[in-house]
């Protein structure tokens, strides 16, 4: 009992040591970030070109288009923290880029915020092949 009482005060004095840690990002956050960028950006060109007209003159549309692509909105915004955690010269533009696909997904959004992701999505993916060839 007391050597399983050791153990479990143990297991919880290391997870709270380690819990004040800085979050390092991963290898892959650019890869994650270029992914969730290219969807946002499919999936509002869709919403706009499903729904702009009809939404514009009819709320109950605007309704329908937010109960349909609603749950896009959670993973735009936990875009623009992948952004925010990426240590690169480029940081302030992968954040703006997120804000914009946040922009982009919203159903009574404008589809120039979906146009300012593609030259986003070109500099992660330089910056990716440049590590990579390192």
């Amino acid at each position: 009992m007391r050597l399983s009482l050791f153990l479990v005060s143990m297991i919880f004095s290391v997870t709270a040591i380690a819990g004040g840690n800085v979050y390092r990002h991963s290898d892959d956050t650019l890869q994650k970030l270029y992914s969730e960028l290219h969807y946002l950006n499919q999936v509002g060109n869709e919403i706009h070109n499903s729904y702009d007209e009809k939404v514009a003159n009819d709320p109950q549309q605007l309704r329908f288009c937010e109960g349909e692509y609603g749950y896009v909105g959670t993973r735009a915004r936990a875009t623009i923290g992948i952004a925010n955690r990426i240590e690169s010269p480029n940081k302030e533009e992968y954040i703006a880029a997120g804000w914009k696909a946040y922009q982009c997904i919203k159903c009574s959004g404008d589809i120039s915020h979906c146009d300012a992701i593609p030259p986003a999505l070109e500099t992660i993916k330089a910056e990716y092949n440049a590590l990579q060839s390192q």
